[in-house]
C-alpha cells in the first residue's frame, strides 16, 4: 500500500478524532470505510464468515496506533464482538 493511500485514512481518522472521544474501534472503522475508496477499503479486516466476529489485521493496527499517538485514545473491539484465536 502506498503512503498516499494511508494518508486518506489519516485524514478520516483526524476528522473523526476531533469529535469522537470514546474508544470503540468498530465505530471509527465504520466511519472510515463509509468514506474511503474501495481500493483502500480492501486493506481493512473483514469479519469471520462463520462466527461474524471481528479481528484486527496489521492495517487495522496501523490505523489504531496512529489514532492513539494523535488523540491518546486506545481503540479496542468489545470482547463480545472479537474473534478469540
Amino acid at each position: 500500500m502506498e503512503k498516499e493511500e494511508f494518508d486518506k485514512v489519516i485524514e478520516l481518522l483526524d476528522e473523526i478524532g476531533e469529535f469522537y472521544k470514546e474508544n470503540d474501534w468498530l465505530i471509527v472503522k465504520k466511519y472510515i470505510l463509509r468514506y474511503l475508496n474501495p481500493k483502500i477499503r480492501k486493506y481493512f479486516s473483514t469479519r469471520d464468515p462463520k462466527s461474524k466476529k471481528h479481528v484486527i489485521n496489521k492495517f487495522d493496527q496501523k490505523a489504531i496506533d496512529y489514532y492513539y499517538k494523535k488523540f491518546n485514545v486506545k481503540l479496542v473491539i468489545d470482547e463480545t464482538k472479537k474473534l478469540q484465536t
